[in-house]
């Protein structure tokens, strides 16, 4: 399993093309393999894969607006071929979907050509999960729906999130397996049952278990995501810490 780093954690330092390049020397510098974009700035995406080869980082994954892939989706195909990313992902499914089961459904139909056009690319579509997809919906869970009906759908757990809502990070990756999951969000919870997000090793969440059934199950991309980061001081250093607490189990 590889460790990498998903940018929306040093979102602050990645608004433009010369803060993007020195992100990915300071990530590789630490020591992070991989790297996830998302809430990057305004990147050509010849220059994004010129910089990703040149620090030998490959971008595992990505978050793009649903709105702006839903109308364009050829666009970001095209995209994610030339800078060499296999997985296209949303960061969450749009407010106006959530909440009720006719609102999964309608997402999963509006989404469903966008998922084949991707497949149909070679590539693959991935969901981002927060809290309340495990909300219980007149005995449903959302996120066993899109497990369930939502075939070619693939999934970038995230154990904060999973644990945030209840349920066990450990069994959802299970049941995903490599198959609809090549990439974990290593994201830490300070204290439980819902604390706020921290560095990874300095909250409750044990990632050894995690490292050991991903590798078990061949899953090989595991991505440090701490939405706060920019917020507690240097949201580098934030992601050192992860990085130092975390790289003994990789």
């Amino acid at each position: 399993m590889r460790l990498g780093a998903q940018f929306y954690s040093i979102r602050d330092k990645v608004k433009t093309p010369e803060g993007i390049r020195e992100a990915f020397k300071t990530m590789k510098d630490i020591g992070y393999t991989i790297t996830q974009m998302s809430a990057i700035g305004e990147i050509a995406p010849e220059e994004l894969r010129d910089i990703s080869l040149e620090y030998n980082m490959p971008i595992t994954c990505t978050h793009i607006n649903p709105a702006a892939l839903l109308e364009n989706t050829d666009k970001y195909i095209k995209e994610h071929i030339i800078y060499g990313c296999p997985v296209i992902g949303i960061g969450s499914m749009p407010t106006e979907y959530r909440g009720t089961l006719e609102g999964v459904r309608a997402f999963m139909k509006d989404f469903r050509d966008v998922a084949k056009k991707i497949n149909d690319a070679g590539l693959a579509f991935a969901y981002h999960n927060h809290a309340f997809e495990f909300d219980d919906l007149g005995g449903v869970i959302t996120y066993d729906l899109l497990i369930e009906e939502f075939e070619n759908l693939n999934f970038i757990l995230d154990t904060y999130w999973v644990k945030y809502g209840g349920y066990d990070y450990l069994d959802y990756i299970k049941k995903l397996d490599n198959k609809r999951l090549t990439n974990v969000h290593f994201k830490d919870m300070k204290t439980e049952p819902q604390g706020e997000i921290c560095p990874c090793g300095v909250g409750v969440i044990d990632f050894a278990p995690v490292v050991k059934l991903c590798n078990e199950l061949e899953i090989p991309n595991a991505l440090v995501e701490q939405d706060n980061a920019p917020t507690l001081g240097d949201s580098y250093e934030q992601m050192r810490i992860s990085y130092e607490n975390l790289k003994n189990l990789f």
